[in-house]
């Protein structure tokens, strides 16, 4: 049986397998969430244009928040909840870089744009009732952001226990949007930046800010990355430019 020193130098090799290893096609790593795949791909294309390159690594915000713990090497977080850079902050894992705000979304009820869906989340109406045997559908609460959101938003209007058994849980915010576009369910909930980027889909209902408040997607230097090329990427993303591409696709101001 191997010595301490053997089992520690075998942990560390496991460990560092289990890690996902820094690309070698770019100096710059950014963690981003699924809700802004689609713009962070394009401003990745600009930036690099642009001379300053970025790798952008896909994936849920708690997850990639425990990765980075883990040591990923990632060098900017893009978070999708703030309570994970929150996490990060209180682990010692964020620069003393501010956090930057890069924009906004709302929480939303949708259904394919020439639906005949109804619902009006007055007192008393019942969603389960207007689904009839279709499903609602929305990102997996336990894993997704934009799930824990519509959980949450459903408890406080007393919608969630008659939904039981009524819920379809998705990996990811943008397969709740894809799935209600091609009318497996007869409506989702997810953001308001879904509706805007495809035109496939209608707001049947936006949650009011006492249910659900708007949503920020935050952008911090994770400690120990503070570099100049960090530095530049992080100015990009957050610039002019990037807040341009997130307008595009039916992100807002960030909220404060």
């Amino acid at each position: 049986m191997p010595g301490f020193h053997g089992r520690t130098l075998l942990l560390i090799a496991m460990l560092g397998w289990m890690l996902p290893a820094r690309p070698a096609s770019a100096e710059v790593v950014v963690y981003a969430p699924g809700a802004m795949e689609e713009p962070l791909t394009r401003i990745a294309q600009a930036a690099g244009e642009a001379g300053v390159p970025f790798t952008l690594v896909i994936g849920h915000s708690p997850a990639q928040a425990r990765q980075i713990v883990d040591g990923a090497p990632a060098d900017i977080f893009i978070s999708a909840d703030p309570q994970w850079m929150d996490f990060l902050n209180g682990k010692k894992m964020l620069s003393e870089t501010p956090i930057v705000r890069l924009a906004s979304t709302s929480l939303v009820l949708v259904a394919p744009a020439d639906s005949g869906f109804s619902f009006g989340g007055a007192p008393g109406e019942s969603l389960a009732a207007q689904l009839g045997d279709g499903k609602l559908a929305i990102a997996d609460p336990d894993m997704v952001p934009a799930g824990r959101f519509a959980r949450a938003a459903l408890e406080k209007t007393g919608q969630w226990a008659a939904l039981q058994g009524k819920i379809a849980m998705l990996p990811h915010v943008r397969a709740v949007a894809l799935m209600v576009e091609r009318r497996e369910v007869p409506a989702g909930i997810g953001f308001a930046s879904d509706v805007a980027r495809d035109g496939k889909l209608k707001i049947i209902l936006q949650f009011p800010a006492e249910i659900s408040p708007v949503l920020d997607f935050p952008l911090a230097v994770v400690a120990g990355h503070q570099r100049p090329e960090v530095a530049a990427v992080a100015a990009f993303v957050a610039g002019a430019a990037g807040r341009a591409v997130f307008k595009d696709y039916g992100f807002s101001e960030p909220s404060h």
